[in-house]
């Protein structure tokens, strides 16, 4: 077994650090013997924040990530880490310079160019906006605007799926389906918007259920977490999916991310099918 490792990680950006915290906890998660410290320094862009960098190096030696556009910041910054003896990656440069070779164009160089007050920005503001005014069965009958909507039980990641979503840019809208109410399907009519539906097991949901009582110090719902209603319920839900004809995703081993991944490509999938 391998040994525990311990390594300070400095993440530097010129922006607000996003990009470089996403990469590096995602190539982080290939050494889950490796305990990590971050230090994070966003908005560097000058030599004030260059010196702070180097004394931070100077206390706690170990790797650096950075996402910095500026060509001598960027020097700068290698220049102080080479000095040091401390590995250096512009995460940025592969990718940059792939695509300025393929389009035959320089770069701008824009700190914080991909969060600009652009079109894009804004939709994803209005689709948060979206997310949230059509949660949980909300506005059902507004949803012309609406690119997905989710349908499950209770539990089963709806809201925090659609938020993932949203930010990504996406109107969606979700249903929560409640034992004994049937799901109004009237409010789909006309629409064209693409219905997801989200499963869980049984046993998974109901200790979710179960924990979700205790810390909202719920005594009153006694079938809520019980196990026989659950899987009831999951059926009711299985039998509403395959009638719509509705594509089904288990989220019982998925994160967050990874059902919206998954609800991303049916939509490009249902996107492409109707052009």
């Amino acid at each position: 077994m391998t040994a525990k490792q311990t390594l300070h990680i400095h993440l530097v950006s010129d922006s607000t650090g996003e990009t470089v915290h996403q990469v590096a906890r995602a190539c982080i998660a290939q050494f889950p013997n490796v305990t990590t410290t971050e230090h994070v320094w966003t908005l560097v862009r000058s030599e004030a924040h260059l010196d702070s960098l180097c004394a931070g190096l100077d206390r706690n030696p170990g790797v650096l990530l950075m996402s910095i556009v500026n060509d001598e910041m960027r020097d700068m910054i290698a220049n102080a880490c080479q000095s040091r003896g401390i590995p250096a990656v512009s995460i940025l440069d592969p990718v940059v310079n792939l695509l300025g070779r393929v389009l035959g164009q320089a770069t701008q160089n824009l700190p914080g160019g991909q969060r600009r007050l652009n079109t894009a920005y804004f939709d994803r503001i209005a689709a948060v906006d979206f997310a949230v005014s059509h949660d949980d069965g909300m506005n059902m009958g507004k949803l012309d605007r609406a690119d997905i909507l989710l349908v499950g039980v209770s539990r089963t990641s709806k809201t925090p799926t659609s938020m993932y979503l949203a930010h990504r840019g996406y109107k969606v809208a979700n249903y929560a389906l409640v034992p004994k109410v049937p799901f109004p399907l009237h409010y789909l009519d006309g629409l064209n918007l693409l219905v997801v539906g989200l499963t869980n097991d049984p046993k998974r949901l109901s200790q979710v259920r179960r924990t979700r009582q205790v810390a909202m110090a719920d005594t009153d719902n006694q079938t809520y977490a019980d196990l026989d209603q659950i899987t009831e319920e999951i059926r009711n839900a299985r039998r509403l999916f395959s009638e719509q004809g509705w594509p089904v995703i288990d989220v019982t081993r998925r994160s967050v991310e990874e059902t919206a991944a998954a609800v991303i490509q049916l939509y490009t999938n249902w996107q492409e099918s109707r052009s």
